[in-house]
């Protein structure tokens, strides 16, 4: 059995690194349409038999479950090797990776043989692009870098839970060397919808000139527009209190 996860960490303060550009509400419809998106793009995918969301949201997960996701509860995953087993000692302590990897333990469970993790913020994900992931012959890994080169925008196992996640910061080379060190074959494919990933106001431009008919490109052009719009009349108002007032001579 084939499945795509996509772990998001929360809706409440989403994407804090856009924090000084867009307020709490913009971040979390940003966040919610970006979503929306890659959960369509998975469904949509001949190849993976179940779409699962993983967050420890729970608001989150009622609007994964409207889109058509099933959902996971990272509070409500069982902790494997808690009696002494030595993978206990693998599991990251906090973060995305430790919901990925409570997640890829609990679907290995459920007979899941290949798992395609794809962070929440990736949004313009196509189903022919994960459908190709599926398709073809590949090793117990399978690496999809972020535009950047350094970042894992794509993580395919086989098992499910053959490494343990290590996303975020220079997370390409850091899977590279987690499957080096458990002894597993890994590929790396470039593929163009999972070349974006956002955490800037560069890439929130990208998203809205991407061409995507997404609802997060729509959302995107929105905010943006907000956004100068805000601006301009912040420097009218500036621009007024600033002019020299007439005197009367």
């Amino acid at each position: 059995m084939n499945a795509v996860l996509i772990p998001v960490r929360s809706v409440s303060g989403a994407k804090n690194r856009l924090g000084n550009e867009l307020d709490d509400a913009a971040r979390e419809r940003l966040t919610l349409a970006m979503l929306a998106d890659m959960i369509c793009a998975a469904r949509a995918a001949r190849r993976p038999d179940l779409v699962c969301v993983v967050s420890g949201d729970r608001r989150l997960l009622e609007f994964a479950r409207a889109a058509g996701a099933e959902t996971l509860l990272e509070s409500s995953l069982p902790v494997f090797g808690e009696q002494g087993d030595p993978t206990s000692s693998v599991l990251p302590r906090g973060g995305l990776n430790r919901a990925v990897c409570l997640a890829a333990r609990a679907l290995a469970a459920r007979r899941v043989q290949r798992l395609l993790t794809i962070p929440g913020d990736v949004p313009l994900v196509t189903a022919v692009e994960i459908d190709a992931l599926f398709d073809a012959d590949r090793p117990a890994v399978v690496l999809v870098p972020s535009g950047s080169g350094s970042g894992t925008n794509g993580l395919l196992t086989a098992p499910p839970d053959v490494i343990t996640p290590v996303f975020e910061g220079a997370s390409l080379a850091a899977h590279a060397a987690a499957c080096d060190a458990a002894g597993v074959g890994y590929e790396i494919v470039t593929l163009p919808g999972f070349v974006l990933d956002i955490d800037t106001i560069s890439d929130l431009c990208a998203l809205a000139t991407s061409g995507h008919e997404k609802e997060s490109s729509r959302v995107a052009s929105e905010l943006l527009a907000g956004r100068t719009s805000q601006a301009a009349t912040v420097a009218r108002s500036a621009f007024s209190s600033a002019a020299p007032r007439g005197t009367n001579g």
